[in-house]
């Protein structure tokens, strides 16, 4: 499986992400935009060590550019409904022309957009939350991250309606040494009659088709893999070379695979192993299965994280889970 292609089409990349629930772009960022968000979260980081914060246990990795003390808190909660509020408490951590605004929702959210359910009036694409997620130097004990799905950190209610796409940001680069990922692709729907893989189509424009595809293929998967086997065999599975035959499923029969009105089994595929370098954007469905190592080298290992999501994710009781900020002025 070679998820680095040259330039691969956005058909492509669309394809592979509901097939897998991920897609790497390599070298996503220009390195001037590398450039700003290294240096902001060099800021953040500086500011932190010197207040005697120890980023690993008091923000588990975990900086926020807003909530994390570097800025007052807004006197209001507009930021977290409005883009233009947003934009202005967010320059006050990097003004111009450091400012991530412009990199965050004309670039970041563009490219998110195109692993979304196309957009509506009432169900815009929204900004659901930012963070950069540092490993310091020689964490290897406390950095690593469980397998998890980042759709697990809304309420269910909100798991049930709302897609995710988050934007892993390599802002160095980034392989075993160092805390990368290790993701477990979903399984792969295979026609019981002819052996042969099932294809999803590559732009699934529903919401409620999209959310459904991906729920059923996270719910295929098997028990968690131990993450040490997890990595001999990704390992060994990026330096072997993958030629399969595939057969397209159209947009009329997904609802048959989901329904199991169409005979298919659904195969588990190997995990892939993240190796790539800094400014390359993994996207993430919010069901996708994936865990990180932690970090031996004697650097920090920095990512960016945006998340992106269809429509203004609201949980129980229509209450605001995080950001709900429509990333186009017309909204």
């Amino acid at each position: 499986m070679d998820e680095t292609d040259q330039a691969p089409s956005m058909e492509r990349l669309r394809e592979r992400f509901h097939r897998d629930g991920f897609v790497i772009v390599e070298n996503a960022l220009t390195n001037d935009e590398l450039g700003i968000l290294q240096r902001e979260v060099d800021c953040l980081m500086n500011f932190l060590i010197s207040e005697n914060y120890d980023i690993m246990k008091d923000f588990g990795g975990i900086i926020e550019p807003i909530s994390c003390g570097y800025i007052d808190p807004p006197s209001t909660q507009m930021y977290v409904l409005s883009k233009r509020a947003y934009s202005s408490v967010r320059d006050l951590v990097t003004e111009a022309p450091d400012t991530v605004v412009p990199l965050l929702f004309e670039k970041m959210a563009v490219l998110a957009k195109n692993f979304l359910p196309a957009e509506t009036d009432d169900d815009p694409i929204c900004l659901f939350n930012e963070q950069y997620i540092i490993k310091t130097p020689k964490s290897d004990a406390t950095s690593a991250f469980a397998w998890h799905q980042d759709s697990e950190y809304m309420d269910l209610t909100a798991q049930k309606k709302f897609p995710i796409v988050s934007c892993w940001t390599a802002l160095d680069d980034v392989d075993e040494s160092n805390g990368t990922l290790i993701i477990e692709p979903f399984p792969r729907p295979v026609d019981t009659v002819s052996g042969i893989p099932l294809t999803l189509p590559t732009s699934l424009e529903n919401r409620t088709v999209q959310l459904q595809c991906h729920r059923h293929l996270a719910t295929c998967y098997g028990e968690e893999l131990d993450k040490d086997e997890a990595l001999a065999r990704a390992l060994k599975t990026r330096s072997a070379t993958h030629a399969t035959t595939e057969a397209r499923a159209t947009r009329d029969n997904v609802e048959d695979i989901l329904g199991g009105r169409k005979k298919c089994t659904f195969e588990r595929q190997e995990p892939v192993l993240v190796k790539i370098p800094a400014g390359s954007i993994v996207f993430l469905s919010g069901l996708v299965r994936h865990c990180s190592l932690g970090n031996s080298s004697s650097k920090f290992r920095r990512a960016y994280m945006p998340q992106f999501s269809s429509g203004q994710v609201v949980g129980e009781e229509e209450r605001i889970v995080s950001l709900v900020v429509p990333v186009d002025n017309t909204h």
